[in-house]
């Protein structure tokens, strides 16, 4: 139960917002909001298939964030 609320917390967060994470989900923002509260869950099949939406958004977005060195912040900066 508490592997699903925790994987829409953590993808919510990467995504901004949960209302953020619902569009990209195809589903209401109220929707997540339930599911990281605990109050509700998807049925077992849905849950399993979101599972795979919600891994797979989160390795497309690590990947698609440019990581930025110090060095680089620096000459950003214009240090």
């Amino acid at each position: 139960m508490y592997e699903f609320a925790t994987l829409v917390l953590r993808a919510s967060q990467v995504f901004g917002a949960p209302a953020h994470l619902a569009r990209v989900l195809g589903r209401e923002p109220h929707h997540v909001y339930r599911w990281i509260a605990g109050v509700e869950r998807p049925a077992p099949a849905e849950q399993q298939q979101l599972k795979m939406r919600l891994r797979a958004a989160l390795d497309g977005k690590s990947s698609s964030i440019p990581s930025r060195r110090w060095v680089d912040a620096k000459q950003a900066a214009g240090l």
